[in-house]
């Protein structure tokens, strides 16, 4: 059997939810379905990770506030329906139980956990990228008698050790690279380090796991240097991968993920947005993946709005943003806006009120990370949105080349 909706979006991720909405805004008279193999209704996930453990986490209170109106607008929610394969030259999604039909589709899937070999089938091993996730994690580390470790030092690693601290928990974070968050500089990674060592984090890194072993006393991570960690319950934040098997064979391209033309346009009528979209960015002139939650509402209110745009014969809109993300971690906000290939000049600039880094290739700024400073990261942000600015655009208030630092 056989149905057909006008604009058919697979993904409950934040990127489909701005879709159906982008949908909804610009024509309503379309008819919109969500197809999400989740069991709940759009929600949000950051808070996931953010929450502290003494406060409650409902799911009531993450479902979006939008996705009631959009219900009552007459978007068809399909929820725990995993979309099984594409055809392309029908225009329809297969699912379990038949397929549906489209004028245009967007994909939305977002990504998947990576778990690495060494914890497949133990118990207390988990991710953290769904709301069931977090409610069973939260329930291993209620037992304060419990070690915890954490194999993966990025900001999903980071904010959940953050809560745990605030707890007065013991923690500790292991992760392969020698750097945390080196790709942002050997700075960033060195201020990044000292912020969870200072509030008692302990730190394993440039170390990976090789075994996992049972004491008396417990569970421990065995690591490559034979150093010996307790972790009766494991979070493990290693590393995600674009949630794109069911495309396989379709005809779309995949290569780490969705690839897309500058307006998210993956093949004629088809549109992809978020965590598993490879695109052009013209902004940057740069093939680029982004996994942030910024990014991938705003893709998700691009690919919408094209998707509407083929339906009515139009033009498209292209999409040249420059990714934004935050992680509060330790009482202290860290925030990223732009692009880095890697052989940028990195600038430092470090006061009372915390940290700023700006990289530069040529005379160009092209991005900037910050520790606190939110205000100037704030007017910062706005100016990268200018093609190419300055130094001197970006922080006109630097009296001189010394207050900032070449590292």
């Amino acid at each position: 059997m056989t149905a057909v909706s006008d604009v058919v979006i697979v993904g409950g991720s934040i990127a489909g939810l701005r879709a159906a909405e982008t949908v909804v805004r610009l024509a309503p008279e379309l008819s919109v379905t969500v197809v999400s193999d989740e069991a709940h209704l759009p929600y949000e996930r950051p808070p996931l990770s953010k929450v502290a453990l003494r406060d409650p986490l409902e799911l009531d209170d993450l479902v979006y506030q939008s996705v009631g109106e959009l219900g009552r607008h007459g978007v068809d929610f399909l929820l725990e329906t995993p979309a099984l394969g594409l055809d392309l030259a029908a225009r329809r999604v297969r699912l379990a139980e038949g397929e549906l039909g489209y004028l245009a589709l967007v994909i939305a899937t977002g990504c998947e956990p990576v778990i690495p070999p060494v914890f497949t089938g133990l118990p207390e091993v988990y991710p953290l990228r769904s709301f069931e996730d977090a409610r069973a994690l939260r329930a291993a580390v209620a037992d304060t008698s419990k070690s915890v470790a954490i194999v993966g030092a990025g900001f999903i690693g980071g904010e959940f050790a953050s809560t745990l601290v605030k707890e007065g928990r013991a923690v500790s974070l292991v992760d392969m690279a020698p750097k945390p968050l080196g790709r942002f500089g050997a700075p960033v990674a060195d201020t990044y380090a000292a912020l969870h060592r200072d509030v008692g984090v302990e730190l394993f890194l440039g170390r990976a796991v090789t075994d996992v072993g049972h004491i008396a006393e417990g569970r421990e991570l065995v690591l490559d240097d034979g150093t010996r960690v307790r972790a009766d319950v494991i979070l493990v934040g290693a590393g995600v991968r674009p949630s794109t098997r069911w495309l396989e064979g379709s005809g779309l391209t995949l290569d780490n993920g969705i690839l897309c033309d500058s307006q998210l346009r993956a093949s004629e009528g088809v549109f992809a947005a978020g965590d598993a979209v490879r695109w052009p960015n013209p902004r940057f002139d740069a093939i680029m993946r982004v996994e942030h939650w910024t990014n991938a509402a705003e893709q998700g209110r691009i690919a919408a709005m094209n998707a509407v745009n083929h339906i009515r014969d139009l033009d498209g809109a292209v999409c040249a943003n420059v990714p934004y993300f935050w992680s509060d971690q330790h009482g202290i906000r860290i925030q990223f806006a732009g692009y880095l290939t890697g052989d940028e000049e990195l600038l430092e600039n470090r006061n009372s009120d915390g940290s700023l880094f700006l990289y530069r290739r040529g005379l160009a700024v092209t991005g900037v990370l910050a520790f606190e400073r939110r205000s100037e990261f704030v007017k910062i942000r706005a100016a990268l949105r200018r093609e190419n600015p300055s130094l001197r655009q970006v922080v006109p208030d630097v009296p001189d080349h010394e207050e900032v630092r070449v590292v």
